[in-house]
């Protein structure tokens, strides 16, 4: 069945985005020193209520683990980067690895819909921050709300002769900071609604109940998590693989994905769970099927040449309940390092 199958593209591909939304998590965590906690409740609030795609990163405690210390130490040593996070903290007024405690994304695109957009919500000590002044100096135009809240937008200001700042999708992007411990980034339409929502003139949206779902089912123990509330993006992603591979099949499987939930905790290792539900037991068999083999594909490639990926690949758990499918594997930090000191040039 699997005769075919071709496990590096899967592996790079979807064990390729898994890995970025870990990184990305750490690397925001590297950007942080001890700080009084906050709750992520609040932000939560805040959500699009038909949220496809939602990513949580708890710096404060992200910060605290080992390959999280290990990263730090490299991160410095790359002159581009270190120039790069110098000229950003001197224009902003933000210090990043000061500064911030908790960020939370959220996507939605609803064909036809304005409100389709996304939105990053970053929660910290922001009161030194000169962000929006800084984001004005370079095009579009800000303004200053009733309550005092300065917004800026691309959407260029009106004495401008030259080239529109907008985005080439005609799409509007906002920043704002509507308190020291808050900023807002994003399509226009969605920090204006949270602006509203903050200032009590506009309700927090309800949310869709299988987002309310996805959700409740999130261990907020995990520093790091995310959900894809989409089963016409899980559609999407499948027919992006198969332009690239001849080989790849399973689009009417994934297809029928109907959600998935991705949880990682970061300590010495990173230990990962992901949740995948289906539409009916037989489309979750199919899947299951195919990481079964991919598995399988991986574990004959990494045989003789990377036996710590093959430890991996052996430890991983996969099972079935139902319409349900859970994986769950742990992570060596080295993994993590070796690819970063690679990004370095070591």
């Amino acid at each position: 069945m699997f005769r075919r199958f071709n496990a590096q593209l899967l592996f790079e591909t979807l064990g390729g985005f898994l890995l970025a939304l870990v990184l990305l998590a750490l690397f925001f965590a590297s950007f942080a020193t001890a700080a009084p906690r906050k709750g992520i409740a609040h932000s939560l609030a805040l959500l699009p209520g038909s949220a496809e795609f939602v990513v949580s990163l708890d710096t404060f405690a992200l910060r605290k683990s080992d390959l999280v210390a290990e990263m730090e130490k490299h991160f410095d040593s790359i002159p581009e980067a270190a120039e790069n996070y110098r000229r950003f903290v001197q224009e902003s007024g933000i210090d990043p690895r000061q500064d911030t405690d908790q960020v939370l994304l959220a996507m939605r695109h609803v064909d036809g819909r304005a409100q389709a957009g996304f939105l990053i919500v970053a929660q910290g000590r922001f009161v030194s921050s000169r962000l929006v002044d800084a984001a004005a100096e370079k095009g579009g135009k800000t303004v200053v709300l009733e309550d005092g809240t300065k917004i800026w937008t691309s959407q260029p200001a009106p004495s401008d002769t030259g080239a529109s700042s907008a985005p080439a999708s005609g799409k509007n992007i906002a920043l704002a900071q509507p308190d020291p411990e808050i900023l807002l980034f994003g399509e226009q339409s969605e920090v204006e609604r949270v602006l509203e929502v903050l200032s009590g003139r506009l309700a927090p949206e309800p949310k869709d109940a299988k987002l309310r779902d996805l959700l409740s089912g999130v261990d907020r123990r995990a520093p790091a998590w995310a959900i894809l509330n989409s089963s016409a993006l899980a559609a999407r992603l499948s027919a992006e693989v198969g332009q690239n591979s001849q080989e790849w099949k399973p689009g009417s499987a994934i297809s029928k994905v109907e959600s998935v939930t991705l949880m990682a905790w970061v300590g010495k290792d990173v230990d990962f769970k992901a949740r995948v539900a289906t539409k009916d037991s037989e489309t979750a068999e199919l899947v299951a099927d195919m990481v079964r083999g991919a598995l399988a594909a991986g574990k004959l490639a990494a045989k003789d040449q990377d036996p710590e990926l093959l430890k991996i690949l052996q430890d991983t758990k996969l099972t079935q309940d139902g319409t349900t499918l859970e994986l769950e594997a742990r992570i060596p930090s080295s993994r993590f390092l070796i690819q970063e000191t690679r990004a370095s040039g070591k």
